[in-house]
């Protein structure tokens, strides 16, 4: 149709916490989400995140780490990104712009690759897979994941979702 204009269905302006230079709060929350993280061997992760709903509304996103017992993972062990991504599914968001993760750093458990940051772990890569088969799912192939080293937080590395998967598939 000459004259109208199609948008791309990707398309998404660059939000506000950008635009406002409010990137340093969800770097904060994240470090902050770290004291609620219960793990066995004392390996805290917080995060915190951007989902937007469909009338466009900027929510935030939080998470934080459960690994009560060693041994393998049982109900309710979850990882901070695994908690956004149900956050943002129970908020109606219908995509997820970023997510920023603080945990001292380590080398990748299922790959061995170090990255000077610790990077979502093999269960998290595994559904991060699982939720981009469903058209519905607010986690995109274009979401940020920001990993920032909680001893040193000025340490930061960041992957699109995609880019992550690829790196670290095997």
């Amino acid at each position: 149709m000459v004259g109208k204009r199609h948008r791309n269905k990707h398309y998404r302006p660059s939000p506000p916490f950008r635009q406002n230079g409010e990137e340093g709060i969800f770097r904060k929350y994240a470090m902050d989400m770290r004291k609620h993280a219960v793990s066995h061997r004392g390996y805290r992760v917080g995060g915190s995140g951007v989902g937007v709903t469909k009338d466009g509304r900027y929510l935030q996103l939080s998470g934080f780490n459960t690994k009560a017992a060693p041994g393998p993972r049982r109900h309710g062990d979850l990882c901070a990104e695994m908690r956004m991504i149900d956050d943002a599914i129970r908020q109606n968001c219908v995509v997820i712009l970023e997510m920023w993760m603080a945990q001292p750093p380590q080398p990748d458990d299922f790959t061995g690759l170090d990255f000077g940051v610790a990077v979502s772990c093999g269960y998290c890569r595994r559904r991060y897979k699982r939720e981009l088969k469903n058209p519905k799912s607010p986690l995109k192939r274009d979401t940020r994941l920001n990993f920032i080293d909680s001893t040193n937080p000025e340490n930061e590395r960041s992957f699109k979702v995609e880019q992550l998967l690829r790196v670290c598939s095997k």
